[in-house]
């Protein structure tokens, strides 16, 4: 037993070393995306002819811009990993259309940064974030935004390489118009009122072109385990959620990979798995966002576009999320309850009972664990024998660690969770998971440009076994 107890422990080590290996490297490519997007950014200020002067206009972009931008990393990322795909002479088609390299590597990069930054000053309105609370701020953030979507279009159309205009402005009209849909649907149907009133036709306030580009087949054994975990009542308004969260968030991963893959002219079927990895990777990092949601400020953890009293908005605006989920299914009740059903106005001084409250009840616990099941759902679609691929599996650590989780992980209520069924079970599948993924065999890169190959859909043979292990748990 020592022995087995010895090696163990080193292999624990070594684990933990290739991860901070990997971290670091990870660390060092970001910057190396960043700097080529700073570098590309003086064009996109000079197509500005209404914001020149106007810090009030590019500050919260030029914020995102200053750190490591997930979005443009993944653009970054994906596209190395779609080019694997391609047939060997649309590669080299690629390399001899003017400005493919800039294109790619920092021209899309950024016109998604930008995108996200309209959507952040809009969802700031909403949420009331940021300090967006009275009429001169938000009139300045509706500003900013309308001026910033206006320079966007005028770039496109003056520096994007006109042989990808076209198909550009059409992923981003198509980016607007989800997330904008999106924010209706929370709005009006994300809601614990909308939950209490019932949702049986939630559906048909929404456009059917609209319903059609949600495609959640990606994630369909994962729901199906949630709605094990969860009562019938509550399945509709998950439903909703996660419809909503795939306007909202994972939209702009799919779009993004779907437009690199017509860029790239690889055939649909090649792009199947891509297409799904974006899927789980975008409802991945909305899940870890919405488990962030619950940290009092006096934490003091911030990002480059969430400052620690924008905390609890979601129970501050009542929108349901995947820990509140969890909450009402435990029907415990508590001062939680009171601030849904808007009994209670909220302020800052409830946030501490808050807090211990979805600890106590273990519905954060149990959203951050089913988060990881995501995780592991989305690394099983990705090469193992890629780097880039590499890069992007490690951006996925963050649903085991990060700054937000830090005050959860350390409270004395988890260490009551660690001993509790439910725990134990999901750890259980969690490891599952990972062992089946990392079982199946290195997809080779000479597969891929094989000629007479490249048309063939390509599918992770891990996928079909993570799905059944998903369904055994219903």
């Amino acid at each position: 037993m020592p022995a087995l107890q010895l090696l163990l422990s080193c292999l624990i080590n070594m684990s933990i070393t290739l991860l901070n290996v990997m971290a670091v490297e990870r660390y060092r490519d970001m910057c190396r995306t960043s700097e080529r997007i700073q570098l590309e950014y003086p064009f996109f200020v000079a197509q500005g002819k209404a914001t020149t002067g106007s810090a009030w206009v590019l500050d919260l972009l030029e914020s995102k811009l200053s750190g490591r931008p997930i979005r443009a990393y993944f653009l970054a990322k994906t596209t190395h990993w779609i080019s694997l795909l391609q047939a060997p002479w649309q590669r080299a088609r690629t390399t001899m259309l003017p400005g493919s390299e800039r294109l790619f590597m920092a021209q899309l990069p950024l016109v998604f940064e930008v995108v996200i930054t309209i959507q952040y000053l809009h969802n700031q309105i909403f949420d009331g974030k940021s300090g967006v609370t009275n009429r001169e701020s938000i009139s300045r953030n509706l500003l900013a935004a309308n001026l910033l979507k206006e320079q966007l279009y005028r770039y496109i159309d003056q520096v994007i390489p006109a042989w990808a205009r076209e198909q550009v402005i059409q992923s981003v009209r198509s980016c607007f118009e989800q997330v904008d849909q999106g924010q209706f649907l929370e709005q009006s149907q994300n809601t614990y009122s909308a939950y209490r009133n019932g949702q049986a036709d939630w559906r048909q306030t929404m456009p059917q072109a609209v319903l059609q580009r949600v495609d959640l087949s990606a994630v369909g054994p994962f729901l199906d385990k949630l709605r094990q975990d969860l009562p019938i009542i509550l399945h509709e308004q998950l439903e909703v959620y996660f419809h909503r969260i795939y306007l909202t968030c994972a939209s702009l991963f799919v779009e993004a990979t779907k437009l690199l893959g017509r860029l790239l002219k690889v055939p649909a079927k090649r792009m199947h798995t891509v297409e799904q990895f974006s899927v789980c990777y975008g409802l991945m990092r909305q899940l870890v966002n919405d488990n962030s949601d619950w940290i009092p400020s006096r934490f003091g953890l911030d990002t480059k576009t969430k400052t620690p009293a924008d905390n609890f908005s979601d129970l501050r605006n009542t929108t349901l999320t995947l820990p509140l989920f969890f909450y009402l299914a435990a029907g415990q009740g508590g001062k939680i309850d009171y601030f849904l059903e808007r009994q209670m106005c909220w302020s800052s001084a409830f946030e501490n009972v808050v807090f211990e409250e979805i600890l106590d009840s273990d519905a954060l616990f149990k959203s951050v664990q089913n988060t990881r099941i995501l995780a592991e759902l989305a690394l099983a679609h990705l090469p193992a024998d890629d780097l880039n691929a590499q890069y992007l599996a490690d951006s996925c650590e963050i649903v085991h660690w990060n700054k937000f989780l830090a005050p959860c992980l350390k409270h004395p209520a988890y260490q009551a969770y660690r001993k509790k069924i439910y725990r134990k079970r999901t750890r259980q599948l969690i490891l599952e998971l990972r062992r089946e993924r990392l079982e199946q065999p290195a997809l080779q890169k000479k597969a891929a440009v094989q000629w007479g190959q490249w048309w063939k859909t390509t599918s992770p043979p891990a996928i079909p076994r993570i799905h059944a292990l998903l369904r055994q748990t219903n």
